[in-house]
């Protein structure tokens, strides 16, 4: 028998023991009553927080480093204009071809040292007097200084020929009884860059400058297909007065053959040929060429001019070159003295579409202006006025200002502090960044990022030679944070199109960049 006292013992244990037996069932012990029990929490119908956003430079560096370009030669920098951070760099310091990319060098130190007021002064001097009948007895002479803007780019000086020889008729003026002489002395010759190849120099592109300058120093070329297969080709030539000898060797083939035609001339040489072929019913090709004098080219379409108005020039019209003295201007009575468009409105075709004869003209009106200018005292004025915005002539090698030359080699730093020298000067900055190319609007970007947050956010020069390509210039992030940055890519064996693909890809990372 189990004691009184061993039973109420017993009877205390399976008491305290039943709550644990309970939970091992499953069931919730009781809370203490001085801990209430927490709420019940529902599950969250939230998406997963995101990962953070990688950094910019975090983005850019599998685009520059992709398979398909790790073999070229690539400089990249990305810097912040708010903060000056650098926040992507590649090779910024290696020397590389800029291409067109030289004249970001060539427009800021021009603006800077010129002025964006600068203008180019052409004279019309008289070294005779004017007769009662309306003979000028002597010399009609055109005193240029390199005014490029006499071309069909700029309307309003397109016709300043004809407003020229109005203004002389005017005058009462109805014959020259000397010559029409162009004084191109205030430049130096021959007006081509350092380091150009030979076959650029028949292009129009690569026309050499002077200090008369007409039509870009170039002629069009209008090739169209003859009646039938086996004609020749129908060729003209404008504007008149170019002096070159043309031959034609191009010939009408099959409406299914393609159309392949393209010119050649020697420099130094007045012949230029047109090679070969043009389809039957094929719109006609039109090919820019340079001329071989482009003084000649200024007077003769002068004269051209001057007969419009109804003035004689019973003499010829001549390159000052080919007397065999200069005219002694020092008492000659000055009849006309034009003046160009300011620089601020000449930057606009050199940038927005790259024209190589302005880019030329402005490095060499750096020139010191006791001398007559050249490429070599151009240059010199170039590095001062750089080393001034604070770029070290260790970070690029100039030879020319339009970047034609395969001499020029730039850093992307030296573009990258040129730039921010130009965007930290409140006087410079707004006529330098509206005359550059924009993404998605006319001009050599008209194509990048169109339909894309890149549209309308990206000022930029482009740069491109055979196996070269080059982009620098300004962008605007979505939350308006300015950047400056410059892109260079050469010696590549990939389409030049993966380039450029390449680039538009790092400036859409840039534009969308949040920070």
């Amino acid at each position: 028998m189990i004691s009184r006292e061993r039973l109420v013992i017993l009877t205390l244990v399976v008491t305290a023991l039943a709550p644990m037996a309970c939970a091992s069932r499953g069931s919730a012990p009781a809370a203490p009553p001085s801990s209430p029990a927490p709420a019940a929490v529902e599950p969250s119908s939230a998406a997963p927080t995101a990962p953070p956003r990688a950094s910019l430079a975090d983005r850019l560096a599998p685009i520059f480093t992709a398979a398909p370009v790790a073999h070229a030669q690539l400089g990249v920098l990305v810097r912040s204009l708010a903060t000056g951070d650098t926040l992507y760099a590649l090779n910024e310091q290696r020397m590389m071809v800029p291409a067109s990319n030289m004249k970001v060098l060539t427009v800021a130190a021009a603006a800077r040292a010129l002025g964006w007021d600068h203008r180019f002064v052409t004279r019309i001097v008289a070294t005779g007097p004017l007769l009662p009948n309306g003979t000028l007895d002597g010399n009609l002479v055109v005193v240029g200084s390199g005014d490029p803007t006499i071309n069909p780019r700029h309307p309003e000086r397109w016709g300043a020929l004809d407003d020229w020889a109005a203004a002389l008729r005017a005058r009462g003026i109805k014959v020259v009884s000397g010559h029409l002489i162009g004084d191109d002395n205030a430049f130096s010759e021959p007006g081509w860059g350092s380091g150009w190849s030979w076959d650029d120099l028949s292009a129009g592109y690569g026309a050499q400058i002077g200090a008369l300058q007409y039509h870009e120093n170039q002629v069009e070329i209008a090739v169209g297909p003859g009646l039938e297969p086996g004609a020749r080709a129908i060729v003209s030539v404008s504007p008149a007065g170019h002096g070159l000898l043309v031959e034609n060797r191009a010939n009408t083939v099959g409406s299914e053959v393609p159309t392949r035609v393209s010119i050649e001339r020697r420099p130094g040489e007045t012949l230029l040929t047109i090679n070969g072929q043009i389809a039957t019913g094929a719109a006609p090709r039109t090919l820019l060429a340079s001329v071989d004098n482009p003084t000649r080219l200024f007077v003769e379409a002068f004269r051209e001019a001057l007969n419009r108005k109804g003035i004689f020039v019973a003499g010829s019209a001549l390159d000052v070159d080919e007397l065999p003295s200069p005219p002694d201007l020092a008492g000659a009575d000055t009849l006309i003295a034009d003046q160009s468009p300011p620089l601020s409105a000449i930057i606009d075709p050199l940038l927005r579409h790259s024209r190589n004869e302005y880019a030329e003209t402005l490095l060499w009106a750096l020139s010191p202006a006791d001398a007559p200018a050249s490429e070599a005292a151009g240059l010199g004025g170039l590095r001062d006025v750089l080393t001034e915005l604070g770029v070290d002539a260790s970070l690029y090698r100039a030879f020319d200002g339009s970047g034609l030359s395969r001499y020029d080699m730039v850093t992307p730093e030296s573009l990258v502090r040129t730039l921010t020298a130009v965007w930290n000067d409140p006087v410079l900055r707004d006529p330098f960044r509206a005359a550059l190319p924009v993404t998605g609007q006319p001009g050599t970007l008209e194509r990048n990022l169109k339909g894309t947050p890149g549209e309308g956010r990206v000022w930029a020069k482009t740069g491109s030679m055979f196996n070269i390509r080059a982009l620098s210039g300004y962008a605007t992030t979505v939350d308006g944070e300015p950047i400056v940055f410059a892109f260079i890519a050469n010696n590549y064996t990939v389409p030049s199109a993966a380039i450029e693909s390449m680039m538009d890809d790092a400036l859409l990372a840039i534009v969308t960049e949040r920070r």
